[in-house]
């Protein structure tokens, strides 16, 4: 909405003249003649009708005109300014009177109630104002709400919104409207305290013309709502860095806490069966030497799985995941898991049921089979030994997206309600009563975010009859 510019002085003294001219020239056409006295009334009509439209100076200026219009040609003798009967005088005198007090009352009712507008149409602004600046915290888009806002009430073509940068310079953050190089600019400081936060700027109207003390203050009082902005803001940006923080130095530590607990007891296994084969003092067999080699193999598998962990984590987060994708049979993938954790399902029973022609998905197999490994492990590290797990794959429910859903079930003593989504998080390892699952809480975090990656969801629950059940959805 462009702002209304009030009608200029030539307009409005005009309007008293036309007024007046056409209420003498109304006279002559009235048949029969009116009396003097009804004449006079009609002039007063006019005076009233200039000073309420458009304020005191024009409806003096009418009062004028209609006094001496109405003596030259009403009040005899005619056509001239000179009265004889000293009635005459007295009822023109009066009328003056009558006309200027009238044009006075007319005008300030009009002030008042021009004034009455002006506030209530400023109070919704400033309301409208609020709103938008309680419901926003970017300034980038309260801004230029304020400026829009500045630039409507007071009815100026351009508002600018200076802020100083980390450097201490002052550059333009937002311009509203396009100012005549001819204008003046009039500026409003955003302080907080002895401190400029930044500067509301706007132009004169026209040149020379300046603000008024009413909207000198209310230049400042949107200056002020500008500078509680830039605060909230600001708050804001240092309680994200603190929380940023705080983030931070709980993952360091849990990162710690991890590594410090997973790491070491790999590391020390191994020590332990390396120092065992370099004892010179002991000569063991081959069934010993081949059990600790053993050992210190699949120590050392299990501590390249947690670094990978990590650098899989990482990489998550940083969003460079590999994007390389193909057709993939999810029977296959399935197979493959199984076959190659053969050693670390021993003992427990696996079924696998996978609905019949189900459809090819476009997915990164290396990634997939990372998803499906941690799932079982995840089950083989909460199900009591010799449990069942169940993997299943099938189509995604009707209503659902096209799509596969793939689930891991194990018969343990299944998941807390509350923890559900927990077990997402990263660092985060499931609490059964006042037990704590061992492992780095790393594997589930994986998986969310490569599943997530594919543009799929992975989500816990309970099974009816016992058991927790991790399922995901892959898209067609």
């Amino acid at each position: 909405m462009e702002p209304t510019q009030p009608a200029t002085p030539f307009w409005r003294y005009s309007a008293a003249v036309l007024v007046t001219a056409a209420i003498t020239g109304g006279m002559f056409f009235v048949e029969p003649p009116l009396e003097v006295a009804n004449i006079a009334l009609f002039y007063l009509l006019g005076v009233f009708i200039v000073a309420t439209s458009t304020g005191l100076g024009p409806g003096i200026l009418a009062s004028l005109l209609s006094f001496l219009v109405f003596n030259f040609f009403f009040v005899p003798p005619l056509y001239t300014f000179h009265v004889q009967a000293s009635q005459d005088v007295f009822r023109l005198v009066t009328f003056l009177i009558v006309a200027v007090i009238a044009s006075s009352l007319a005008a300030r009712a009009r002030n008042e109630a021009e004034a009455a507008r002006r506030r209530a149409t400023e109070t919704a602004a400033l309301y409208d104002l609020s709103q938008t600046i309680s419901a926003q915290l970017d300034l980038d888009q309260i801004l230029p709400a304020i400026a829009e806002t500045t630039r409507q009430l007071l009815h100026v073509e351009t508002c600018v919104v200076l802020l100083y940068d980390e450097s201490g310079r002052l550059y333009e953050h937002t311009v509203v409207g396009q100012a005549r190089p001819q204008l003046k600019t009039i500026n409003a400081f955003m302080r907080d305290g002895p401190t400029v936060l930044g500067v509301l700027r706007v132009v004169e109207r026209t040149p020379g013309r300046g603000l008024s003390i009413h909207e000198r203050r209310l230049l400042d009082t949107l200056a002020a709502q500008a500078r509680l902005a830039v605060d909230r803001a600001h708050f804001v940006e240092q309680a994200a860095h603190a929380q940023a923080l705080a983030e931070s130095d709980r993952l360091k530590s849990a990162l710690i806490s991890s590594v410090s607990h997973d790491l070491r007891t790999p590391l020390a296994v191994i020590k332990g069966a390396v120092s065992t084969l370099l004892a010179d003092d002991v000569d063991w067999d081959r069934t010993t030497r081949h059990t600790l080699a053993t050992t210190i193999d699949s120590e050392a598998d299990r501590l390249n799985r947690i670094v990978g962990n990590l650098l899989d984590m990482s990489r998550i987060e940083a969003g460079a995941l590999p994007v390389a994708r193909d057709w993939q049979d999810i029977a296959e993938l399935i197979g493959s898991v199984l076959q190659r954790m053969a050693g670390q399902l021993d003992g427990h029973p696996v079924a696998v049921e996978v609905a019949p022609e189900l459809p090819l998905v476009s997915i990164n197999a290396t990634l997939m089979d990372q998803v499906l490994t941690n799932l079982v492990e995840n089950a083989i590290k909460h199900t009591p030994p010799h449990t069942p797990i169940m993997i299943m794959a099938q189509r995604s429910a009707a209503g659902a997206p096209p799509g596969i859903t793939v689930a891991v079930r194990d018969h343990g003593p299944g998941i807390p309600p509350d923890q559900w989504l927990r077990i997402f998080d990263k660092f985060y390892r499931m609490r059964t009563g006042d037990n704590e699952v061992g492992g780095s809480g790393l594997g589930l975090a994986i998986c969310k975010g490569i599943v997530e990656a594919h543009g799929g969801q992975i989500w816990a629950q309970n099974s009816p009859d016992g058991g927790a059940l991790l399922s995901f959805t892959l898209p067609e």
